[in-house]
């Protein structure tokens, strides 16, 4: 507990109903200090020995003779033989005799902000705990103090109840107590107190309590000469009844042999003692431990064992030792071997080097032999092709100067006739770069798309996926197809019962299988499908097969698709593997149903522009989104943009998609990972 500098004042006495007298409170050697009057109520009505702790407090000005520091004996009367030389100053104002003190007003009145009610409890100062208990069970003990809220019966524990104030002033236990089972507590936090010198302890803040606990505070000799007593009655109740007894002592025998309630707790008392005490075997290694000629014979047989084991780990060292000698002879035995086995097998590679030796001479005779027979035959159809060229200038030299002017008339222009595709249908007209621009724009204005992000579009959806997200994704991924391919393009649905691409081709309705016959009857045009809700079933199956067949050429390279990604319902994420064919471009809300725009088929173009590769490569390495691969490829497939479009604006399109490929490789968070992750349900 630790001490405090706040104010504690104690009622000494009640001077009338409205004012009282108190003395302050103080720590330390010096129990009493300043006395003051004050006119509080609740210091009033509580009366005399009530402890205050006060704050703000002050004097109101009076005049008064001096500041006594100490109570007066008001029951003694005091003359003063300056009392007429006093009240004859009109500085003062004092009463005829002292024995007027005893009223109120004759003291400064002190009043106070806030006056909180503390109580105190009792820790003994000049005496041990035992004798506070013996008092306490003879109720004699003497405590300066007529409310207590706890008395210390052991170092720590508390006795909160069962005690009482006699009508002599001194306190004992209440006649419900046991001092074989008293309820004690134990104050679990520091609260700020002050201790007096006669014991009181003024907590000056409120202690937490612990629950009760019962404890026994007899003293040790009591208990134990109770627990012989118990002795002797137990070895009485092992023995058997006297057969021949009569009735007082069979009595007696019975009264001996059993207990009641009270002897019970005295018998868990008695134990609960001696269970507290400890055993001689364990402190005797302590007691031996402070022996100097104990610690000696310790030592040394210290000495003795370390040398016992030394010697046990000496021999064990030497065993080991050979058995690893033995061990090394077989692994240079073995050594050896290989060795030899080595030597062969370089004599071998020598041959062999040799042999290969010979054969290179060999080839390199042949290629040159080759290359002389090659050379002689160029040579030889060169001179060919010199003579020819020789005969045809001559003939030229030995034509006339002006030949005869012949007119012919222009032949009538003939149309090319359609060529059939593998299943006897023609394809219609071309569309030209007007009536693709026008298609372009059309599409843009509908879709919400941008002209530039239609063509990125078109030109990855040779190579890779292009997927359109979105609620109205499907509709739009149909429209592009029919606006470029006809209203017969094939689209194709996604569900779950679809696997992998040959469950797609067998769907007759979505026209797959024919739109791939035609791609492969006609690979100079862009053959478009639509397949729409791939998040709707499993395309990690089919899709890895269908771009790696395409770039293979195992499907028609002009075969171009557009997907779109389902929004709701059962769906099933996509793989990071899968992912990286994509290329996600979004579909607002506001797209609206596009008009018959198919104006012929649109050339397949798929080798690089050399023309626009340098100026592809100076735009998308403005970004720092590619690496060295993938920027050769997206040069290449930027260089494919047709005259007339920003070829920045469409390599935008590109750098997005870099952008969330890397986001996609580096794990985490990116775009649409709502849209293809954790979607199941």
């Amino acid at each position: 507990m630790s001490g405090s500098s706040k104010t504690v004042f104690q009622v000494v006495k009640v001077l009338n109903h409205s004012s009282a007298l108190v003395v302050e409170i103080r720590g330390g050697s010096s129990q009493t200090g300043r006395l003051r009057e004050t006119k509080e109520p609740r210091m009033v009505l509580d009366g005399v020995g009530s402890l205050w702790l006060v704050t703000g407090e002050k004097d109101e000005p009076k005049h008064v003779l001096e500041d006594l520091e100490e109570l007066p004996d008001f029951s003694v009367p005091m003359v003063s033989t300056l009392s007429s030389t006093i009240r004859a100053s009109s500085e003062f104002e004092l009463p005829a005799t002292v024995e007027a003190f005893n009223l109120p007003g004759h003291f400064k009145t002190t009043t106070f902000v806030t006056v909180t009610r503390i109580l105190a409890a009792y820790s003994a100062r000049d005496i041990d705990f035992e004798e506070v208990v013996r008092r306490l069970r003879e109720g004699r003990l003497e405590i300066p103090s007529r409310e207590i809220i706890a008395i210390e019966v052991s170092k720590g524990d508390w006795l909160t109840s069962h005690f009482i104030r006699l009508p002599s002033g001194s306190y004992g236990l209440s006649p419900d107590a046991d001092p074989r089972a008293l309820p004690v507590k134990t104050i679990e936090n520091k609260p700020d107190s002050m201790k007096l010198p006669s014991g009181l302890l003024i907590f000056l803040s409120e202690p937490r309590w612990s629950l009760e606990t019962e404890k026994d505070v007899r003293p040790e000799h009591e208990v134990l000469e109770s627990a012989e007593r118990w002795l002797g009655r137990s070895t009485l109740a092992v023995e058997s009844a006297p057969g021949d007894a009569n009735a007082v002592d069979l009595l007696r025998h019975h009264v001996a042999t059993t207990v009641n309630d009270d002897e019970k707790a005295d018998i868990a008392a008695a134990a609960r003692l001696l269970a507290g005490r400890q055993s001689i075997l364990d402190i005797m290694p302590q007691i031996l431990a402070k022996d100097p000629a104990f610690q000696k014979r310790v030592q040394e047989f210290e000495l003795q064992e370390q040398e016992r084991l030394k010697e046990r780990l000496r021999s064990k060292v030497e065993s080991e030792i050979e058995a690893e000698k033995a061990r090394l002879g077989e692994i240079r035995a073995e050594i050896a071997e290989a060795d030899a086995r080595l030597a062969v097998a370089g004599q071998r590679e020598l041959l062999l080097r040799n042999e290969a030796e010979k054969h290179d001479e060999v080839m390199k005779a042949r290629i040159e032999e080759a290359a002389k027979q090659l050379q002689g035959g160029a040579i030889e159809q060169t001179d060919h092709l010199r003579r020819e060229l020789d005969e045809l200038r001559d003939l030229v030299l030995q034509m006339p100067s002006h030949p005869t002017t012949v007119v012919v008339s222009a032949a009538e222009e003939i149309p090319e006739p359609q060529r059939p595709d593998v299943n006897g249908t023609a394809v219609g007209p071309k569309a030209d770069e007007g009536a693709r621009k026008s298609i372009l724009a059309g599409l843009a204005s509908a879709t919400g798309i941008s002209q530039a992000d239609l063509m990125a579009i078109l030109l990855k959806s040779t190579d890779e996926v292009p997927l359109l997200v979105g609620e109205r994704a499907s509709g739009v991924a149909a429209d592009i197809v029919a606006a470029i391919g006809g209203e017969d393009s094939a689209v194709a649905f996604c569900d779950p019962s679809r696997i992998s691409w040959q469950d797609l081709m067998h769907d007759e309705t979505s026209g797959l299988a024919a739109a791939v016959a035609k791609a492969k009857a006609n690979p100079d045009i862009l053959v478009p499908i639509a397949i729409c809700g791939i998040t709707n079933g499993p395309c990690e199956y089919w899709l890895p097969q269908f771009v790696e067949s395409r770039r293979i050429g195992r499907l028609p390279r002009n075969l171009a698709i557009v997907a779109s990604a389902g929004i709701d319902g059962s769906r099933v994420s996509i793989p990071d593997s899968v992912l990286r064919f994509l290329m996600p471009v979004e579909v607002t809300n506001s797209a609206k149903p596009v008009r018959r725009l198919f104006a012929g088929s649109w050339p397949a173009e798929f080798d690089a522009n050399r023309s626009n590769l340098a100026d592809a490569i100076d735009v998308l390495t403005q970004s720092e989104a590619f690496e060295n691969g993938s920027l050769q490829r997206a040069a290449k497939t930027l260089s494919r943009t047709p005259q007339g479009m920003a070829m920045a604006e469409v390599a935008q399109a590109l750098v997005r998609q870099a952008q969330w490929l890397a986001s996609v490789s580096g794990g985490g968070q990116y775009e649409f990972k709502n849209r293809f992750k954790n979607i199941e349900g």
